[in-house]
């Protein structure tokens, strides 16, 4: 699915040149669960950005799906965001404004669907994440947990097949942690496949997959065997 050849990213400030990726090289096969670790200046959050298509390599190619994306223009890789990868961010990113359902329902606004149809799939989306009962209620409403259940339906809703979650647990307690862990897992074991960022250790072991970056390199690539067995007293949700 993912095929990262040779790329590295240089910024510009002033006078000053900052290499944020530095000869990277990375296969991510569809439907794995990969976790990206490394400290503040890794370089993982700009790995995630070049995933995500928010950005672009200095040098090198990244192929996703079998089309090279260093070559797309800003409007193709507007279309393959759209269509293709599901974002979930740390601090949620909802509009305070919109209710849970109007949030989920914003990025289909760009997918040519019906109203009627968007509407659907935003519901089908919350319903999963455990949140039917809350379709009306604004993010100020909303528990942090929640908040991040409404993110991950959005994220869901317009069916990607790619998910890339920046430090999703980051602004929750453990306990929280752990559901939308789970809710991860499970949208992992329906075939989506799932690239998360964090510095966590605890929150990277749950990836079948662990990267560890530094300085702008991988530094370590090692499979993963996550223990799911503390999750039996959680809510399971239909994914």
């Amino acid at each position: 699915m993912i095929n990262i050849s040779s790329i590295s990213k240089e910024y510009v400030m002033g006078d000053n040149k900052l290499l944020a990726l530095n000869n990277v090289d990375v296969v991510i096969k569809e439907g794995e669960f990969v976790s990206i670790m490394g400290s503040s200046g890794s370089g993982k959050s700009t790995l995630m950005n070049i995933i995500g298509c928010l950005d672009v390599p200095s040098n090198g190619d990244y192929f996703f799906r079998e089309n090279n994306i260093s070559k797309f223009s800003s409007n193709k890789l507007a279309e393959l965001r759209n269509k293709d990868i599901g974002f979930i961010f740390q601090n949620f990113n909802l509009l305070p404004r919109l209710n849970a359902l109007e949030n989920v329902i914003l990025p289909l606004l760009y997918s040519g669907k019906s109203s009627k149809e968007r509407t659907k799939l935003a519901l089908e989306a919350l319903e999963n994440v455990g949140l039917k009962d809350r379709t009306h209620h604004r993010p100020n409403q909303l528990s942090g947990g929640q908040q991040q259940r409404v993110s991950i339906a959005r994220a869901i809703a317009g069916t990607p097949k790619l998910i890339l979650a920046d430090e999703p647990t980051g602004a929750l307690d453990s306990n929280t942690s752990l559901e939308i862990m789970k809710i991860l897992n499970d949208l992992n074991k329906s075939g989506i496949t799932i690239v998360l960022v964090t510095h966590e250790d605890d929150i990277a072991k749950y990836g079948s997959r662990i990267i560890r970056m530094k300085d702008g390199k991988i530094i370590e690539d090692k499979k993963n065997v996550p223990n799911w067995s503390y999750l039996s007293f959680t809510k399971k949700f239909k994914i």
